[in-house]
């Protein structure tokens, strides 16, 4: 009789749901009400993942003599909700329930609940290069090949700026409307989105940027570069500086609310600093030593929306969750395909995962797992 060998259950077998996609994952985005998570593979498909769970953590916990365990799933996932798109590329949440799509050609799209193109968002016959949505305040941003035309949704009204050479390929919205940021091949520009729209900082990068990011509170803005680290600007005193000892490229940047901390990919380990001793005279100020350093590169970063944890993704497919500012950390996978992307649900449940292999995942803990 032949013994059979049951493989090592993961927290990730537990604990997610996955679906395989067709190419690797490059965007991934929940939508504004935590009902869908959508995302777009390198070849530019796009679909929709259903949160709701038919078996979620909490119906397969038994307690037995103070001992508690989960159990395995016992049905699959329900099927991701397709859409027409083919070349679709970034991805954010809009009103609703509904997603951002851009497309390869240059179109903005509005995807509904079910897949279907609801509408396309500030259409002319001019392409679309770059975009952001600041749902706080209803202002779209979109960077056209020689303008940005900015709209704001609660009076429809459209403004446009000149814009010159080299081309923004990246846009980002401060949280409170207020600024945006345009990346291109070698500089970041910071200009007011009232008024004149008129450009108030202008900096030279060393290499192309690849993340753009602001905090919370406005104050600062993160700028990942494909070589030599990431640029950190504060609005507030005009300062900057370049954190520059990274191995790897800072394909993403994130920050921390609750513990008032950027963290970047790019490392042999998690990269963070805190800005109550923000690293701008010295790189090492601030620095916050946690999880554990390896071999292996850190692709993907993700801060918890309220509790002072950060999720990681490595080269080699490994996804942990560490305290911030501690050597603690909590593997989730153990290996896979590259992580892509990673991002939190707004009520810090979910955790959004995709990587190389195409694999997109929603990983789903239980209410009692962080405490």
């Amino acid at each position: 009789m032949n013994q059979q060998t049951t493989p090592n259950v993961t927290l990730f077998d537990l604990l997610a749901r996955n679906w395989k996609q067709p190419s690797a994952i490059k965007h991934l985005c929940f939508n504004d009400d935590d009902t869908l998570l959508a995302m777009s593979c390198f070849d530019g498909t796009v679909a929709l993942a259903r949160l709701a769970d038919n078996e979620p953590p909490e119906s397969r916990i038994t307690i037995d003599n103070g001992r508690t365990t989960i159990h395995s799933r016992e049905g699959r996932p329900s099927p991701l909700i397709n859409t027409r798109i083919r070349d679709g590329g970034r991805l954010t949440a809009f009103d609703g329930g509904e997603t951002l799509v851009l497309t390869a050609k240059g179109d903005l799209l509005r995807i509904n609940r079910s897949g279907e193109i609801s509408a396309k968002v500030l259409a002319d016959k001019s392409p679309i290069i770059a975009f952001d949505y600041c749902r706080s305040t209803g202002l779209m941003a979109a960077v056209l090949p020689n303008r940005l035309r900015l709209q704001w949704k609660r009076t429809d009204s459209i403004r446009e700026a000149a814009l010159s050479d080299p081309i923004s390929e990246m846009a980002s919205i401060s949280n409170d409307g207020c600024m945006i940021a345009l990346v291109a091949a070698t500089s970041l520009n910071i200009r007011h989105a009232e008024g004149d729209l008129r450009s108030f900082r202008e900096i030279a990068l060393s290499a192309r940027p690849i993340s753009l990011i602001w905090s919370a509170d406005n104050r600062w803005l993160a700028c990942g570069l494909e070589t030599g680290g990431f640029c950190l600007v504060d609005i507030a005193s005009g300062g900057d500086a370049i954190l520059s000892d990274f191995p790897g490229p800072i394909r993403t940047l994130d920050w921390s609310q609750s513990a008032n901390a950027v963290f970047a990919s790019g490392a042999y380990r998690i990269a963070g600093w805190s800005m109550d001793t923000p690293p701008l005279s010295n790189s090492s100020t601030g620095a916050l030593a946690m999880g554990h350093p390896g071999f292996v590169m850190v692709d993907a970063v993700a801060s918890h929306p309220f509790k002072k944890l950060v999720a990681a993704g490595y080269a080699n497919g490994k996804i942990v969750i560490a305290k911030i500012g501690s050597p603690d950390e909590l593997v989730i996978r153990d290996t896979g395909g590259p992580v892509t992307a990673l991002q939190w649900s707004a009520d810090g449940k979910q955790l959004g995962m995709g990587d190389a292999l195409g694999n997109a995942a929603i990983i789903t803990f239980p209410n009692q797992f962080f405490k």
